[in-house]
């Protein structure tokens, strides 16, 4: 009888100790996977403010050198027209700010932007 209940005692402790070690387990899962999703989120936002900075520079350095063209050839729109990556509208605003930094006006005549 005493060596039944002893089996029956490790048997118990056994099941016992596995359920909180179970338990304690996946919390810490749950846990590190919070942890890795804030971070991840962190990281997200962080790229995606470098990636906002990198425009506003890439931005700047196309308008200076408008601005550098403007003043050697008396217009951007050599300069402006290798810009593929921008749009007919980003074009016109980028030509429009030029003038108006060089010239104190916009252009009268956007070609950029049809009439």
């Amino acid at each position: 009888m005493e060596i039944v209940l002893f089996i029956i005692g490790i048997v118990v402790s056994g099941l016992i100790s596995w359920f909180i070690t179970d338990r304690y387990y996946r919390k810490s899962l749950e846990n590190q996977a919070n942890e890795a999703s804030k971070q991840m989120n962190t990281l997200i936002e962080l790229a995606k403010s470098e990636t906002e900075t990198r425009k506003q520079l890439l931005v700047q350095k196309k308008i200076e050198e408008s601005i550098e063209e403007y003043r050697r050839a008396g217009t951007p729109v050599r300069v402006i027209d290798t810009y593929t990556d921008l749009s007919n509208e980003e074009k016109a605003d980028l030509l429009d700010l030029v003038l108006l930094r060089v010239k104190g006006r916009k252009a009268k005549n956007n070609k950029y932007r049809p009439i």
